[in-house]
């Protein structure tokens, strides 16, 4: 019996009608949508969503329902830290699931609660406290292992669609089942991935790898993403999380001089005031479209970045 392919379909007058009809379901006239059009003018819906836990992204930036971002960076620049921080803190008005695929449970709650509390130690009874807060709010994927890239997508709608997420973090995409070389199924998934966000009504957060350079001090950019180029293109935001090596390397230096010159003070106060990471949004396709580098300062005791070198730890 012969089969039709894809190509004899296409040239079958009755299949395109057919499909024309059913398309037809999906077109709007432009007059239906006037209270749409007046409300994409307005500020507050060009930066509507969830900020950044940094005032000085507030005008530029958000987190929106129905989007992707890719957050990138060197491995080890601390990418994952800065997004348990943006839960942590922005937990009390809104739902977050953690999908960390490459650190254990017992690491995750632990940053956690450092980043909530604001200090290293906390006491077992402060703990508890913490953790209590995060019922109802925060979720986590006990997983730490590669995960199909279909169980994936099952997770974002249960999350969605059972426990009321708002925002779902998923660590990282070499972990989601698709082989390193494997450009189409890389494409693939992260074009489901922003389907997924986009009918559910929720922002995924989707770690991913920076290519090696010749210096680990050099800032990234959008075409030093590992993997296809699609992904960069597909997503709705693309965010790298850069840690100032060169910085780290010069205070080292100064530091472990015994004696040190009037010179190698001044120097080791100028680099106080030198920002540890930087933000840089390489990417915003909606809201206000800006884009742009920050600086941020880490602290080490509560795991948490500041928007200013004397700004203190935040707790909730």
């Amino acid at each position: 019996m012969k089969t039709l392919n894809s190509i004899d379909l296409l040239k079958d007058p009755e299949y395109i009608e057919f499909t024309g009809v059913q398309e037809s379901q999906n077109i709007l006239s432009a007059t239906e949508l006037a209270d749409v059009a007046v409300e994409s003018f307005s500020q507050e819906d060009a930066n509507t969503g969830l900020k950044l836990p940094f005032p000085k992204t507030h005008d530029d930036f958000a987190l929106r329902p129905g989007e992707v971002t890719l957050w990138t960076g060197i491995n080890g620049h601390g990418k994952s830290q800065i997004l348990n921080q943006i839960c942590a803190l922005t937990m009390p008005i809104s739902k977050w699931l953690i999908a960390s695929l490459e650190m254990p449970l017992r690491s995750t709650v632990n940053r956690m609660v450092k980043q909530m509390g604001g200090l290293a130690n906390p006491s077992e009874d402060y703990i508890r406290k913490l953790i209590k807060k995060t019922d109802g709010q925060v979720w986590l994927y006990d997983q730490i292992d590669t995960v199909e890239s279909s169980r994936i997508l099952g997770l974002v709608d249960y999350a969605a669609n059972k426990l009321g997420v708002n925002h779902i973090i998923i660590d990282s995409l070499v972990k989601c089942g698709l082989g390193l070389d494997d450009y189409n199924a890389q494409k693939n998934f992260v074009d489901r991935l922003a389907w997924s966000a986009r009918r559910n009504n929720v922002h995924i957060h989707l770690v991913h790898h920076i290519r090696k350079s010749e210096r680990e001090g050099k800032m990234p950019d959008k075409f030093d993403v590992k993997g296809a180029g699609e992904i960069v293109d597909l997503v709705d935001n693309l965010v790298i999380f850069h840690r100032n090596k060169d910085k780290e390397d010069q205070c080292r230096i100064l530091t472990a001089k015994h004696d040190k010159t009037d010179s190698d003070v001044k120097q080791l106060k100028k680099l106080e005031g030198i920002p540890d990471n930087v933000i840089y949004i390489a990417k915003q396709r909606h809201g206000t479209g800006k884009e742009g580098k920050y600086g941020v300062y880490h602290e080490p005791n509560s795991l948490q970045y500041l928007s200013s070198p004397k700004a203190r730890p935040f707790n909730l």
